[in-house]
């Protein structure tokens, strides 16, 4: 009988910086993250005594959602095994990083937290509480800089778990490497610009040349599996919120034989706009971006915000509807912006 829940609520462990809980998923005023161990440093786990606080959850959400899962988009009518397993992995507690990213929301000072979960997992799966078949979606911080980061991965890979590895690409892995050369793994990167003045600018450190080769690196690695390596852009207003600049990435993108890529918003702009006042810019450069990803043959994902307010553009009333002269007057009134943006549709 199916039931009000997810599968992060019977199979599913986050560790956080300071803390174990079902998910990594944070929401509507602070709710999310179902906690199931506080103030926690990479202690041995009772497993018993987890799987105890979890099945107590899930007999809760079966006659009423929990605080913390209210309105969570990942809830749906789920259908509890009564497994006492893991399958789901998110490691999200290292905060370490080798780039300075401006729209990073990270506290900076929390970047010595970075505990070993390596032997946790290995204890998880001698135990018989690990399941095959999930997920393990590593990020933080720059996840290449957890301890025993490659002996984690291949333990995860070797026992059937898909590894997806948020990173910067500054630091090589080889068995991240060795991964996606078997399809066991997919990398994101938010490389978020295609010059290297750019990419300094957003990043705050001088690694792009670094980064380039260790992408196509990967790209090569899964060559056979080429949608296993997505690129991010995020748009950053007055960064790289620019036609040139979005070029210089598609031309990039050629060179690199990357097919998977992704567009965003930073962070901070998205929440400062709501889906009426929003920037017509954005609209336009979402607009452009989309066409240079079809004209590329590249497939392309729109995450949240984005995705957001171009959905609601198509359904209310907007200066941007498909109505020539209007659009052309938007672009003029950019273009006296000096925002460069110079195209026709």
């Amino acid at each position: 009988m199916n039931q009000n829940g997810c599968i992060f609520l019977e199979n599913g462990i986050d560790f956080e910086a300071n803390k174990v809980c079902d998910c990594c998923i944070s929401h509507n005023d602070g709710r999310g993250l179902p906690l199931l161990i506080d103030n926690y440093n990479g202690e041995p786990i009772d497993w018993e005594k987890l799987f105890d606080i979890k099945q107590k959850r899930i007999e809760a959400q079966k006659e009423k959602t929990i605080y913390s899962c209210e309105n969570c988009y990942h809830m749906f009518e789920y259908s509890f095994k009564g497994e006492r397993k893991i399958s789901e992995f998110h490691f999200s507690h290292c905060r370490a990083c080798n780039a300075k990213c401006i729209y990073c929301s990270d506290d900076q000072s929390s970047g010595s937290v970075n505990y070993d979960t390596y032997n946790i997992v290995k204890d998880l799966i001698d135990k018989g509480y690990y399941k095959p078949g999930g997920e393990a979606t590593m990020q933080g911080g720059e996840p290449t800089l957890m301890q025993n980061f490659d002996e984690l991965v291949h333990l995860l890979t070797s026992n059937g778990t898909m590894i997806r590895v948020h990173t910067s690409a500054i630091k090589y892995s080889k068995t991240v490497e060795e991964a996606l050369a078997k399809n066991m793994g997919t990398i994101v990167v938010s490389l978020d610009s295609g010059s290297k003045e750019t990419y300094k600018k957003i990043k705050n450190v001088d690694a792009f040349d670094i980064v380039c080769k260790n992408i196509q690196n990967y790209a090569e690695a899964s060559k056979n599996y080429p949608y296993n390596v997505r690129i991010k852009y995020i748009i950053i207003p007055g960064v790289n919120d620019n036609v040139d600049e979005i070029d210089k990435f598609f031309d990039l993108l050629k060179k690199l034989n990357i097919k998977d890529i992704a567009l965003d918003i930073e962070v901070q702009y998205a929440r400062k706009y709501n889906n009426k006042d929003v920037s017509e810019h954005i609209f336009l450069l979402s607009d452009y971006f989309l066409a240079q990803a079809k004209k590329f043959n590249i497939t392309c994902t729109i995450y949240s915000f984005i995705s957001y307010v171009l959905k609601n553009r198509t359904v209310k009333e907007s200066k941007l509807m498909n109505f020539k002269p209007l659009f052309k007057l938007q672009l003029k009134k950019l273009e006296n912006k000096n925002k460069n943006i110079k195209y026709e549709r």
